[in-house]
């Protein structure tokens, strides 16, 4: 037996199950066996929503779904206790472009983005977001879903991260924005902090002439093989003028202290300068221990490679 309960936000007093909620109950069988129920609440706005995951430390605030879903292959699927629904929130829907930036709406799709006016996407985003799952996915799928994984950094985490995007971390009491690369811990885990929602992103408008990413794994739902290696810089009268280089996947990693070494280098430089900075960087994935440092050094040379033949 599937239960689903319908909790729409109350008006005024916050409990789990308020006297004057509306609940609706779904049922599907499946033989002998019991499913737990989840609670759904459903909230009108914004302040709501944040009001129930104030009271409710431990609900999972789901947008698309889409992670729950394809991480799941049994054909009936297990649902949290308490979801916080709010894929119908207009605040987290909204986009809009100035000079200096895209600031995205968190409930955004990936077809929504994709969808956008030609030229409002900066690049390579258009291109790593079509590589996300299939049209199916891409429809569900939101941005906020996609930065906020709680076990594992999805496909855009890297980018925005090296674009040095900016998140609204809002709670029901304080408003504030961060680097996207504030969702990972001090030891490169995924990290949201407590009752609060990530509801707009400004990714800034800056051009790239040298990019290069490269996913790892199989398709789906990421885990444990998975993994994005980006890399993205400016080129400017023959030297390095911007380097970001983001490896991502169970883990965060990024080591700033070696991109400052490379800024102002000529890409005709001395091989031996940059074949001592490509070890720098294996040396630093091995110390995390969590993804084959062959892998990634493969990765890495060949990276290199193109940035000093550019």
């Amino acid at each position: 037996l599937i239960t689903v309960n319908l909790c729409p936000a109350p008006a005024q007093t916050l409990k789990p199950y308020p006297p004057r909620s509306r609940r609706l109950r779904s049922t599907s069988t499946a033989g002998n066996s019991i499913v737990r129920s989840s609670d759904i609440h459903l909230p009108k706005t914004l302040a709501e929503a944040l009001e129930i995951l104030e009271a409710n430390p431990e609900i999972l605030p789901v947008a698309g779904g889409s992670e729950i879903v394809g991480s799941q292959y049994d054909r009936l699927i297990d649902f949290p206790e308490s979801i916080l629904s709010i894929a119908k929130l207009r605040e987290l829907r909204k986009t809009q472009r100035t000079e200096q930036f895209l600031e995205v709406g968190a409930c955004t799709t990936m077809t929504g983005l994709l969808g956008l006016p030609k030229g409002t996407l900066p690049s390579p985003l258009g291109e790593a977001i079509r590589g996300i799952g299939n049209l199916g996915i891409r429809n569900i799928a939101t941005l906020g879903g996609n930065l906020c994984s709680r076990r594992h950094f999805m496909d855009l985490w890297p980018f925005l991260a090296s674009m040095d995007a900016q998140i609204e971390i809002r709670s029901a009491s304080v408003s504030r924005w961060a680097s996207v690369y504030h969702l990972a811990d001090e030891k490169g885990l995924p990290a949201l902090p407590p009752r609060t929602l990530v509801t707009r992103i400004r990714i800034p408008l800056v051009s790239y002439n040298f990019t290069f990413f490269k996913k790892i794994g199989p398709r789906g739902i990421p885990g444990p093989e998975n993994a994005y290696f980006v890399c993205l810089g400016s080129i400017k009268h023959g030297k390095i003028d911007m380097f970001k280089l983001i490896f991502s996947g169970a883990k965060a990693f990024r080591v700033k202290d070696l991109e400052m070494l490379l800024l102002g280098r000529k890409i005709e430089g001395p091989l031996k300068e940059i074949q001592g900075i490509a070890q720098s960087y294996k040396q630093s994935l091995e110390k995390q221990d969590w993804f084959d440092g062959r892998i990634f050094g493969g990765i890495l040379d060949e990276c290199l490679s193109r940035l000093f033949t550019s």
